[in-house]
């Protein structure tokens, strides 16, 4: 397993670490032997979150023999501030430990989002827990580069997680991928085969193999998932024209459907989610059945019906993609699928 410095943080970590988002989908014991397994193969940095169902819970249970030798991230979506710090307590509960490595401030895509943490006391508060020991670095997930200027407003903005594949390449754009540099950002790679959209692994990881500042986080539910995803981000091999032109017919099959869930086409008018009706296909694939029909998107699909089709959601997309005709197949999925 080849090693790297997490920018300014300072830790050597592999440039492979295991996503835990999938923990609810595979038994309990199952989950614990693959963490264990993940760390003899070299893995000493593990992703996870407050909301990740069971998966922080699993994880302490994992991670409990092995924590001084690994790197847990974790992350809050809450915008409130009470709430933000209770997420902070009951992350360093459920995963026995007294500190967390990264913390980091979860989906934060919009100016507006920003702009509550920082005027709602949120970041301050989260800087006074570093100080106090309970957390040791501190990050932001983002799907939105336009955002990402405002991270640099705190002096503690140790690390990044965005989504980074070959048909989202936004945050490799020179003067985004340059300004990182600048500032020793550490990087971290979420969504590299597109939440399971992509199905050459192969190809992905030797897109990322141009970006090695960047630490790829994969999910992984079995064995067999661990050992490919090792096998490949040991391959030192680049894309060769034969893989270019795989990428090429696959931009052509997804690209106008390939929602980064960035948000810019919020709100709708006729108030549709529109970034979780886009996913159902992703949720689906990733979450175990029991939660995704859980996760209250009957509700969501219902409104989602009413699509009248104005491209207003279009409009505002910067990727230029089809916005109504991606919320019409994913309503078309999910009614597929209760049947």
């Amino acid at each position: 397993m080849e090693y790297k410095i997490l920018g300014k943080t300072g830790l050597k970590v592999s440039s492979l670490a295991f996503g835990a988002l999938q923990f609810a989908r595979i038994e309990q014991q199952e989950a614990i032997n693959l963490v264990h397994s993940a760390y003899d193969y070299g893995i000493n940095l593990i992703d996870t979150a407050h909301n990740y169902p069971d998966s922080e819970e699993i994880l302490g249970k994992a991670i409990k023999a092995i924590r001084n030798k690994i790197y847990v991230i974790t992350k809050s979506s809450s915008k409130n501030k009470k709430d933000f710090l209770n997420h902070l307590d009951a992350s360093l509960s459920r995963l026995k430990t007294d500190y967390i490595d990264i913390f980091m401030f979860h989906f934060v895509s919009k100016n507006e989002e920003f702009e509550i943490l920082k005027n709602d006391g949120i970041i301050e508060a989260l800087v006074k827990e570093k100080q106090k020991g309970k957390v040791r670095f501190i990050g932001f997930s983002c799907h939105n580069p336009q955002v990402i200027d405002r991270f640099y407003e705190l002096d503690d903005f140790s690390a990044l997680m965005v989504p980074l594949n070959f048909l989202t390449t936004e945050y490799v754009q020179k003067p985004v991928y340059e300004k990182f540099e600048k500032n020793n950002i550490g990087l971290l790679a979420m969504k590299p085969f597109g939440g399971g959209r992509l199905l050459d692994i192969e190809i992905c990881f030797k897109y990322l193999r141009n970006y090695p500042k960047f630490i790829t986080v994969a999910g992984m539910q079995n064995l067999k998932e661990l050992k490919e995803n090792i096998k490949f981000v040991n391959n030192k091999d680049l894309l060769n024209n034969n893989d270019k032109e795989k990428i090429k017919k696959i931009e052509k099959e997804l690209g106008d459907k390939f929602c980064r869930q960035c948000g810019y086409c919020m709100p709708c008018p006729n108030n549709i989610n529109i970034t979780d009706v886009n996913f159902i296909k992703v949720y689906f694939k990733q979450m175990p059945k029991y939660k995704f029909y859980k996760m209250g998107l009957e509700d969501i699909v219902e409104v989602a019906k009413k699509c009248t089709e104005c491209e207003e959601c279009s409009a505002k997309c910067p990727f230029n993609l089809d916005v109504p005709s991606i919320i019409k197949e994913n309503v078309e999925f999910y009614e597929s699928i209760r049947t």
